[in-house]
């Protein structure tokens, strides 16, 4: 989840008054969160966005291939998501990839993956397949990436191999 600030922290770190930010607020100039009892919280977006920051987040690909003698289809779906990425304008892309078992946690380049979306580094993850990310829990992955402002897009929603071998 973003993390939303008090009046009393945004009005801080923007060198404001809090009245500032009420009248902002009736104004819509900035965005605020209402919490339950009626408080106004500021998202940290809206304090970057105010600053004039801007995060410098990446597009990242990821492919994986359970086994050595699949160092083909691994190359194909490098290729795949370059030409997607550039299709659909994203750049340069960084790729991630590993040789191993959806059902292992420990592949070096998904933990590297998940440490650059828990740093707020990756604004989108490219796979080719859903099962390239991980075998099961896909969807409680890509709830916890949203939390940290990363959606996860799939080329190949039907989850079909296009090289018709085993996964």
């Amino acid at each position: 989840m973003e993390r939303l600030y008090t009046l009393k922290e945004a009005k801080k770190l923007l060198g404001v008054t809090t009245r500032t930010i009420q009248r902002w607020d009736k104004e819509g100039k900035i965005r605020v969160v209402r919490t339950v009892g009626g408080r106004r919280r500021i998202p940290e977006s809206e304090i970057k966005r105010i600053l004039g920051l801007k995060e410098e987040r990446v597009v990242v690909g990821y492919a994986r291939v359970s086994s050595t003698t699949q160092k083909d289809e691994l190359e194909r779906q490098k290729q795949l998501l370059h030409s997607y990425a550039k299709d659909k304008g994203y750049g340069e892309i960084q790729i991630l990839s590993d040789v191993g078992s959806g059902l292992n946690e420990e592949r070096k380049g998904f933990l590297e993956l998940l440490e650059m979306v828990a740093e707020r580094k990756v604004s989108k993850v490219i796979v080719a397949h859903k099962d390239r990310l991980t075998r099961f829990g896909f969807e409680t992955l890509r709830k916890l990436f949203q939390a940290f402002g990363t959606e996860i897009e799939v080329i190949d929603s039907e989850g079909e191999n296009p090289s018709g071998g085993a996964r």
